[in-house]
């Protein structure tokens, strides 16, 4: 485990930035000569010359002088910005390093010896399988596609991307959607996943390597769930402190899903999977402008201001859902909350709304 956390590390980069400014020393200059005035003829010449003189009442008089010096100082945060700017860009730096493989984990198959879903004899599962029915995969960390198969058998359509110390294989692909040495960011959408190949259903075979000390060459196999947990827990701290620095104080539950269950626990929100996937799929996972910026979980339009309903914490979009959404629910009249959604006209294309909330609640 401490290896694997020291690989992470290497991979989440920090930066700096160099600013310039100057400094001013004022030092007294002594003033001398007459000042230089441009005219077109003599005679006027002579006019201003005599005017200067009688100005200027003594040869002595001092007046001060801005003298510049170059100083390079080194900062970690950018200049001329409020301290909590700062902190906010430097978690979004570090957030740009990183990425969860989908959008939801879910291990449904361990690393290890496990019963073959073929033969139903043991055998050596190099990897762990991961809940996900054609859904998008993404790069993990900033890399480089080292290799790319289409193959009817073993891992199917797959994918190997390097990291550096570390290398990913994401098996299993309906489609993939990047080539061989292709550079790609963190998050980059590698493929969508599928049954290709040896599979009994369609899933994500997520493979990790580590770069061998020994020898500097080899690779062996690590078990991803560790890896990948730690991962979860990195990338949540991370948002949490976003969403602290947004809300400008501490609130009383970081917003992450199992606290979203105690909070519709606790205004008594009927079908809570179903409202959950909603918020899921309005926030984009809770990383929405609507959300971040007006806590606005589930797209809550106030028809009468023709604007989106703002609210100072995400608990009040919660106890908001029950108030305008839910009192309009009619066991008499909807068969099943789906019906109840398409019957109020809950967004556009309720057919595909409805598809997608249902594929995101049977993860949750």
């Amino acid at each position: 485990m401490r290896r694997i956390l020291s690989s992470l590390t290497v991979l989440v980069i920090g930066l700096s930035v160099h600013a310039q400014f100057y400094t001013i020393e004022n030092k007294h200059v002594k003033k001398t000569g007459k000042p230089v005035v441009q005219v077109e003829n003599a005679q006027e010449n002579a006019k201003v010359s005599n005017t200067l003189k009688e100005d200027i009442q003594s040869p002595e008089e001092y007046f001060e002088l801005p003298e510049h010096k170059d100083i390079a100082i080194e900062y970690d945060i950018p200049l001329f910005v409020s301290v909590r700017d700062s902190m906010m860009y430097e978690l979004l730096g570090k957030r740009r390093y990183v990425a969860l493989p989908l959008d939801f984990l879910k291990i449904t198959s361990d690393y290890g010896y496990r019963a073959d879903p073929f033969t139903k004899c043991s055998r050596w599962h190099s990897g762990v399988d991961l809940r996900a029915r054609y859904a998008h995969v993404y790069a993990m960390f900033p890399g480089v596609v080292e290799k790319v198969e289409r193959k009817t058998t073993g891992y199917g359509n797959n994918v190997i991307i390097n990291h550096g110390d570390l290398r990913v294989r994401y098996a299993h692909l309906s489609f993939i959607a990047v080539t061989e040495r292709q550079v790609l960011s963190a998050g980059a959408i590698i493929g969508i996943t599928g049954m290709s190949g040896r599979a009994t259903a369609p899933h994500l075979h997520c493979e990790i390597e580590e770069r061998s000390s020994m020898d500097g060459g080899g690779w062996k196999k690590i078990d991803p769930e560790p890896f990948l947990m730690y991962l979860n827990d990195y990338i949540q701290g991370l948002q949490e402190k976003m969403e602290s620095l947004h809300f400008d104080i501490h609130p009383s539950l970081p917003l992450n899903i199992n606290n979203l269950f105690k909070v519709m626990a606790k205004y008594h929100i009927k079908f809570p999977k179903i409202v959950a996937a909603q918020c899921v799929l309005e926030s984009g996972w809770m990383s929405s402008d609507l959300c971040l910026r007006w806590c606005n979980l589930f797209g809550l339009y106030d028809s009468r201001k023709k604007d989106y309903y703002h609210f100072n914490t995400w608990m009040e979009s919660v106890e908001a859902y029950g108030r305008l959404i839910q009192k309009k629910w009619d066991p008499r009249i909807d068969k099943d909350y789906y019906a109840f959604l398409k019957r109020i006209g809950y967004a556009e294309r309720m057919d595909d709304y409805n598809a997608k909330i249902r594929a995101i609640a049977a993860s949750l």
